[in-house]
Parts: structure tokens; C-alpha cells; sequence
């Protein structure tokens, strides 16, 4: 039988599920035809990762708010606006609430567990591919399948909020260690915004189809989940040494093999659970301003890839060696020994 923050994990990774294919939906049936795609894409991506730390830091003060319902709400009502851009800054801005619902729901009281948290996160890799997929169809009658899950997801996250009674407990994470808020705060973030760029910088010639894209982030949820599972049972140590280098041989030398880039992408994934846990480690009451942190971090490491990629073999091959090199230091400075 499952505990109950494990349980509460999976309930919020099948919003999260929901909230990504709302999203996606949307933009590749209304946005992705556009002569400024990329800009729009850039413009989501902020509205949706950089207010999660305002939005985690009022949660924190008033945690048993339901930011998620007002969430799945704002969704719900960016979906029928029929004006594009006002459209997408709710939508981006509902998912942003969702996801700070998310974190404070799984990482709050969670008997010093990362799973519940990673779990949750992982659902929304298999929210992304499968609103793109919705979207690319161009069918009217769809919409329906996002407002439908909004809808469930919003009656759930009512009935999450009165059933637990934990909503406003601290964090019980301790893994940090005994480093200034800056250095760990300065260390994470320059670890999630290489797990952001890298995302894009990862050589994978190989995938042309439709079933190779569905592949890729399936693999990255799973690793986002296996992650926090393993770092709970083998240690946060053991797992970002095993994600950063172990990885790199699959990445480096999967750029035709779908298998082995795959396998990379896994392991590589895996570093999602540790950069959270850190986080939370160092502020246990406020949950959800540290979970904005690493948002805020992906979103940077992400704005580069909108201009500047590798554009050779080679060049992906440094990018992902150089900054997977940087990386592990800088997270496993921020672990305490033993953990």
C-alpha cells in the first residue's frame, strides 16, 4: 500500500500531467503557426517559471490558501479567451499556480522523503508530449480534453487541500550543508540552469518521429522520478554522481543511438530530486519559494537555447561535457556529508 505522501505524489503528478497538456495544447494548436513562435515560446516560458517564486513566497506566508484551484481557474479561463496573447499569459501564469500547489503539497510534512516531489515533477514530461501531440492534430473538438482534465484536476486539488492537514508544516528535508544561503542558493541555481540548457544542447540526430519524440520524454519523466525514489534509498551523493557521470557516456555518444541517448537522458534527469532537496533542506518553511528558485534556474538555462546552439557534433559533445563537469561540484558542495 502506497504512504500517503507517495499517494498525494502521484495524484499531483496526474495534474501536473493535466496542467502540461492544457499548456501545450494551446500553444501548438493556436501558437505554433506563427511567424514569432520562438518569442512566444520565450514569453511563456517566462510567465510560467519566473513568477513561481513570488507566487511560492505568498503560499508560504498563507499555506493553506488553495493557489491550485485559482490555478486550474486561470487555466481554464486562458483556454476560451480567444485573444492569443492574453490567452497564454494566463494559461503560463495557471501553470505557474499549479506548480507551486504541487510543491507545497509534496514537499510539506513529506517524513523526509524527496519521492512524492519527484514523482509529481515527472508527471508533467508525459503532460508536454502528450499536449503536443493534441495540438498538432487541429481538431476544435479537442479543447475539450484539457478543460475536461483542468476540471478534474481542479476538484482534486479541493479535496487535497481539505484532507491534509499538513499543508502548513515545515519541510523535513535535511540533507543541506553547512554553507551561506548564497553559496547553496548561487550552486543550485547554476545547476538547474545547466540541467535547462543541456536539455537542448543534448546531440540527438536520431530523432525524427513521432514515436522517437514520445520516447525522449517519457525517458525524461521516468528519470525525474526514478531520481528522487533512489536518492531516498541510496543517498543524494551516490545519485548526482551517478546521473552527471554516468550519463555522460550515453549522451556524449547517443547522438544516432536512440537507446543509449535515451539511457543518457534518464540518468541525466535524475538531478531534478537534489537541487530540490537541497533547497527545501535550507528553507524547510518555505517550501515554495525554494521550489521557485529552481524554476527561475531552468528558465535561464533554457533563454540561451532560443539563440545560441550547438551547431556541430563536436560542439554538443563540449557543452554537455564541459557543463555536466561544472555541475557536479557545485551540487555535491551543497550535500552534507553521509547524505
Amino acid at each position: 500500500m502506497l504512504h500517503k505522501n507517495t499517494a498525494r505524489g502521484f495524484l499531483y503528478a496526474i495534474i501536473h500531467f493535466s496542467v502540461e497538456v492544457a499548456s501545450f495544447y494551446f500553444l501548438f494548436s493556436r501558437i505554433s503557426a506563427s511567424p514569432l513562435w520562438w518569442a512566444l515560446a520565450l514569453l511563456f516560458d517566462a510567465a510560467a517559471f519566473l513568477p513561481q517564486g513570488i507566487i511560492g513566497t505568498v503560499t508560504d506566508r498563507y499555506p493553506k490558501y488553495n493557489i491550485g484551484l485559482t490555478g486550474a481557474v486561470t487555466m481554464l479561463l486562458g483556454l476560451v479567451t480567444p485573444a492569443d496573447i492574453p490567452a497564454l499569459c494566463l494559461i503560463a501564469l495557471g501553470n505557474a499556480m499549479i506548480h507551486v500547489s504541487g510543491a507545497n503539497h509534496t514537499l510539506r510534512d513529506s517524513g523526509g522523503k524527496i519521492t512524492p516531489n519527484a514523482i509529481f515533477v515527472g508527471g508533467g514530461s508525459f503532460g508536454v508530449i502528450t499536449g503536443q501531440l493534441l495540438g498538432g492534430i487541429g481538431r476544435d473538438w479537442l479543447l475539450l480534453i484539457p478543460i475536461g482534465l483542468l476540471l478534474l484536476s481542479a476538484v482534486t486539488m479541493v479535496v487535497i487541500q481539505k484532507t491534509n492537514p499538513s499543508a502548513d508544516k515545515p519541510a523535513s528535508l535535511d540533507i543541506c550543508a553547512d554553507k551561506s544561503d548564497g553559496v547553496v542558493v548561487f550552486c543550485t541555481f547554476f545547476a538547474v540552469a545547466v540541467r535547462g540548457y543541456i536539455a537542448y544542447a543534448i546531440p540527438t540526430e536520431w530523432n525524427k518521429t513521432v514515436i522517437q519524440t514520445v520516447a525522449l520524454f517519457v525517458c525524461m519523466g521516468i528519470g525525474k522520478m526514478l531520481g528522487g525514489i533512489l536518492c531516498d534509498r541510496i543517498g543524494f551523493r551516490r545519485v548526482t554522481a551517478i546521473s552527471l557521470l554516468g550519463s555522460l557516456p550515453f549522451l556524449l555518444a547517443g547522438n544516432t543511438n536512440m537507446a543509449l541517448s535515451l539511457t543518457g537522458v534518464a540518468l541525466f534527469s535524475m538531478t531534478m530530486s537534489v537541487t530540490v532537496a537541497i533547497l527545501v533542506s535550507r528553507f524547510p518553511h518555505q517550501p515554495g519559494f525554494a521550489f521557485g528558485i529552481t524554476t527561475t534556474g531552468l528558465f535561464f538555462g533554457t533563454v540561451p537555447a532560443f539563440f545560441v546552439r550547438p551547431q556541430t557534433l563536436p560542439a554538443h559533445q563540449i557543452a554537455v561535457l564541459v557543463l555536466s563537469a561544472a555541475a557536479l561540484p557545485a551540487i555535491i558542495t551543497c550535500i552534507k556529508k553521509g547524505k
